[in-house]
């Protein structure tokens, strides 16, 4: 599979964002569609930037990926352990949260960006995507909630996403424990007990080329 570099933010890709090829969209779904489409083709930067390589790209997870398995990871252990959430906007949160990477690219924690220039971007990126839809919708309000993370529900959302981390390190065969960033991220208790299965089920596997 060929790889390429997306012109504005230097993120590995497996093609253009669709929404180029398409010079008129008269359509506000198809827009939006076209897109966030582009999620598909962004690879996650931090795996192929730092832990596992360029030489491993064809079995690389797409932001979109992580999204969907954000989503279906956080309604499995809502209904598990009946937990006391809003299934829907925990479902809505895992989809929306990367949204802004269409523009703005994936960083990863050893990128040089504050905090704060990292959100401005997203945000931008994201009210971008968002004008396509002419609709009113809280897609946008999800997000900031997600990166205020001042409810319950986007506290647990912020927990999936470590959570789906490290499961997907598993699927790499690497050792969990070496993610120790992830792992003193995850406060709930349920997502706690999951990692330390995880640590257990990997400890005999190699280590990623850098910690984290």
């Amino acid at each position: 599979m060929e790889i390429l570099q997306d012109k504005n933010n230097g993120n590995y890709i497996k093609d253009i964002n669709p929404y180029e090829k398409y010079p008129k969209i008269d359509n506000d779904i198809i827009s939006f569609y076209m897109q966030y489409n582009h999620l598909k083709n962004i690879y996650r930067q931090g795996w192929l930037k730092v832990r596992i390589g360029l030489e491993h790209r064809e079995k690389c997870e797409s932001v979109a990926d992580h999204s969907f398995s954000m989503a279906l990871l956080a309604i499995t252990i809502i209904e598990k352990y009946k937990l006391p959430y809003d299934t829907l906007k925990c479902i809505k949160m895992c989809i929306i949260h990367e949204l802004g990477e269409i523009y703005a690219g994936d960083y990863t924690p050893y990128d040089k960006i504050t905090k704060e220039e990292k959100h401005f971007q997203e945000k931008e990126a994201i009210q971008k995507v968002l004008k396509s839809l002419d609709f009113d919708n809280d897609f946008l309000d999800l997000w900031e909630e997600y990166e205020k993370r001042e409810t319950e529900e986007s506290k647990f959302v912020k927990n999936i996403d470590e959570l789906d981390f490290l499961l997907q390190s598993a699927a790499y065969e690497l050792n969990t424990s070496s993610f120790k960033r992830s792992i003193g991220n995850i406060t709930d208790e349920n997502c706690k007990e999951i990692v330390e299965s995880l640590i257990n089920m990997t400890k005999n596997n190699p280590k990623p080329k850098v910690e984290g």
